[in-house]
């Protein structure tokens, strides 16, 4: 194998093996880094639901406290025995108890059918009573209830602290009818501290809000959110209206910023909480290790980058050496050539010589074999030539048999159009994919040539030169050879000639071959 080749092998393999490394190690970081980045999200998923199911419980857990203390209340009041007084202060002592063990109760009020306040428990006004501006009409629960299902309203400031409250009421009755009102309120700095103790990073939200999308709490606390509701949120009508829980990638319509979301229903009330992670926090870490990777993905590039450029480097200095030598051998090369094709072209008439015709016909024949297309050869033979050296000697005989040769070459129109001198005053001409008729017309032509080329023989009956032709086209079998097509085209001719010469003379098959 030439050096040069091999320097060339040598550098292509060098760059191929180069770039496959690159490439295999940059797939196997990217694959790890993409398995990294799914296990941020996962575990991004886990710290969501675990912050969301905590925060259920805690809400559920204040709430059932609120409830059963709206039950005790209610309970108090319809004990009958009770005189009013001793009944305020089985009230007072419940409220005071239940203080200590409900911290965020902010304020309790209990109101008669007519609006009217009967007792009031200020968690932070020292005991001052409060009047309530209630509705002129208050519905009764139905039919054989003691009060209605806790109603959860919309944030508010309380009357009694100025503090911001989620109100909780029920609506009591006696014998079907209205009997009036508790109402708690619920502190919501409460839940909010609640809420900041859970670490959601600097981008993560928490959401308490009812099932009807009325957002009670959210943090970051700000009051805006306060009561706004959630009903066009990609995240209230995609997602929570449509299943009890589960993850959501949204872009929050708050503050624009995307988080992982994960949301739950409280048990027992008609409430949701959201813990939501920014998926810029969650990837945070992920994003440092990819810096490292890049790092080290840059580092190994270099090296290999190096490497490569110095081996380049020493097989360019390995190709300069055998320019060298080629130069040396290029003239060699260029004289092989020549050689060579001299050795396939007549050297007198310019046309290709016998051995060379004889190659491009047995080619012919294969490729017009497997095609099954008609391949055709014609035969030429200059009429009364030996009179004509005999009377203007062998030199002009040349000249003559180059004028031929010329008729022959514009015959050549096509690609695989073959004209060759097939030896003394004979010639040939090679046409591929040629029915018989087309041939003729061909060969009608190369005959016109020569005739119009008005070259003097007072030898020929027509006093200037003139030719023969013998034409054969057929579609050859698998047995069919180029003998065969001699054999024919030269049958023809030698009937051109008998016939009177200056004439084409086709061949009709016998046997061997099929014609065209």
């Amino acid at each position: 194998m030439p050096l040069k080749r091999l320097n060339n092998k040598v550098r292509i393999t060098s760059l191929v093996m180069a770039v496959m490394a690159m490439l295999i190690f940059g797939y196997a970081l990217i694959n790890g880094s993409m398995a990294g980045r799914d296990a941020a999200l996962k575990a991004g998923e886990v710290d969501t639901m675990n912050i969301a199911n905590s925060l259920s419980t805690q809400v559920n857990l204040s709430f059932r406290a609120a409830d059963l203390l709206m039950q005790e209340l209610a309970e108090l009041r319809s004990e009958e025995h009770f005189s009013q007084a001793a009944l305020q202060l089985l009230m007072e002592k419940l409220l005071t108890r239940q203080g200590a063990l409900f911290p965020q109760m902010d304020s309790i009020q209990i109101l008669d059918e007519h609006g009217r306040l009967l007792h009031a428990w200020p968690a932070a006004s020292g005991g001052k009573r409060v009047e309530l501006q209630l509705p002129a009409q208050m519905d009764a629960p139905p039919a054989g209830a003691g009060m209605q299902q806790m109603h959860i309203g919309v944030p508010v400031r309380s009357v009694a602290t100025g503090q911001w409250i989620i109100p909780l009421t029920r609506t009591l009755a006696r014998q079907g009818k209205p009997d009036g009102i508790i109402r708690i309120g619920v502190s919501v700095d409460y839940f909010a501290r609640q809420f900041n103790d859970f670490d959601i990073g600097r981008g993560g939200a928490l959401i308490l809000a009812t099932d009807d999308g009325i957002m009670l709490l959210r943090r970051p606390f700000d009051p805006q959110f306060l009561g706004k509701s959630m009903s066009d949120a990609a995240l209230f009508k995609d997602n929570v209206q449509k299943r009890p829980s589960g993850w959501a990638m949204i872009r929050s319509s708050q503050d624009g910023v995307v988080r992982l979301n994960y949301f739950t229903r409280v048990p027992d009330y008609p409430l949701f909480v959201t813990a939501a992670l920014s998926r810029e926090d969650i990837l945070a870490d992920w994003r440092k290790a990819q810096r490292a990777q890049l790092l080290v993905i840059f580092s190994a590039v270099l090296i290999i980058g190096l490497l490569t450029i110095y081996l380049l480097h020493v097989i360019k200095m390995r190709d300069r050496a055998e320019d060298k030598i080629e130069k040396k051998n290029l003239h060699l090369r260029l004289l092989t050539e020549k050689l060579r094709s001299q050795a396939l072209i007549d050297g007198m008439t310019g046309l290709a010589n016998r051995r060379y015709l004889d190659e491009q016909l047995q080619k012919a024949i294969q490729n017009a074999s497997r095609s099954q297309s008609p391949i055709a050869l014609v035969m030429f033979d200059v009429d009364w030539f030996k009179k004509f050296n005999d009377l203007y000697g062998h030199v002009q005989g040349d000249y003559c048999l180059q004028g031929v040769a010329r008729a022959l070459m514009s015959a050549q129109r096509r690609q695989g159009d073959l004209a060759a001198r097939y030896g003394g005053e004979e010639f040939a001409l090679l046409l591929p994919d040629t029915g018989l008729a087309a041939a003729h017309r061909i060969a009608q032509q190369v005959l016109d040539a020569v005739r119009a080329l008005q070259i003097p023989h007072e030898g020929s009956h027509s006093g200037v030169v003139t030719i023969s032709a013998g034409v054969i086209s057929c579609i050859p079998s698998a047995g069919t050879t180029i003998v065969d097509l001699f054999t024919h085209a030269d049958n023809a001719l030698y009937l051109a000639k008998n016939n009177g010469r200056d004439r084409v003379q086709d061949w009709r098959p016998l046997n061997k071959v099929q014609a065209a």
